[in-house]
This record gives structure tokens, sequence and C-alpha cells, in this order.
């Protein structure tokens, strides 16, 4: 080691495992920014990924027809808004920040067309977990998401 103050400095310090993941996490989520938000989707474009979907859709209604109490293909598009990142400001309430905790923001999916199949039961809602009243707006949802890609590129060995 020479006398030179420009190298007498010792180098950082190696990151942990647990902090090198955080890291990446976050400058993958950054190429997601929208509106304020660093999303970090999961099923994307360029991971040659698509997702089908095994949805248990409970609610309290009187008689067991799929169409009362709300449509269900309009129910489902809410669901699947739900799932995706969003693009536009008009899709998040006014002055929407996220929170400490939601940064990244984790989402299934970066857009609701990598849906590739859907799956639904419908039945009545007896009961909510720790609840003893429910409401008529009340719903239960069991989503089983099975992650399927699209051509085989490197790294997407561990989806199938």
């Amino acid at each position: 080691m020479s006398n030179n103050p420009r190298y007498a400095t010792e180098p950082p310090p190696a990151l942990s495992v647990d902090d090198a993941v955080q890291k990446g996490l976050m400058e993958q989520a950054t190429n997601w920014n929208r509106n304020g938000f660093n999303f970090l989707p999961l099923v994307t474009e360029d991971l040659c990924l698509r997702c089908s979907l095994d949805i248990l859709f409970l609610r309290r209604e009187e008689k067991d027809f799929i169409l009362q109490g709300g449509d269900i293909d309009g129910r489902l598009k809410t669901l699947f808004d739900s799932l995706r990142m969003t693009d536009k400001q008009d899709e998040l309430p006014p002055r929407a920040a996220p929170e400490q905790d939601e940064n990244p923001f984790f989402c299934l999916l970066q857009d609701d067309k990598l849906i590739s199949e859907v799956h639904v039961t419908t039945g009545p809602l007896l009961m909510l977990p720790g609840e003893k009243v429910i409401n008529k707006h009340d719903v239960y949802l069991q989503i089983a998401v099975k992650l399927n890609a699209t051509r085989r590129v490197r790294d997407a060995w561990v989806f199938d």
C-alpha cells in the first residue's frame, strides 16, 4: 500500500445478502416508477411470463345467482385492475403516495393483459374470519396464481 492518501481509505464494507437483495429490488422497482410509486410486478412481458388465476369468490347473497348484486364480469375487471400496476394518475385516490413499507410496491402484474386463463368458482359467504356480522358488500376471495413462461429465456426455468 502506498502512502498516497487516495489509497489510504478502506474499501466500503460488503453488503449482507439481505441488504443486497433489498438494494436489487429497489433498483428494479425504479424501472417501474409510475405516479410516485416504485412498482415491482412479478409477471412482466420482459420475463416472458403470463399467469392463470383460479379464484374462489364468496359473497353474501340470498340466492345462488352469479348476476345478483352486480355482474361478475364487472367485479372481475375490478379485481384484475387491482392486481396490476397503475398507469394513470386518475386510477389512484387524490394525493396518493406510497407508505414507508410500500417501497417497492409489490404487485402481481405489469398489465392485466398478461392473464392467460381464469377459472372462477362462486358461492355464498356465510361468515368472515374474526367477524360477527357480515355486510352485504363483503366478499371473500381466495386466488391461486400459476406462472406460465411463454418462451424459454434466461432464468425462466424457475417458473416451470
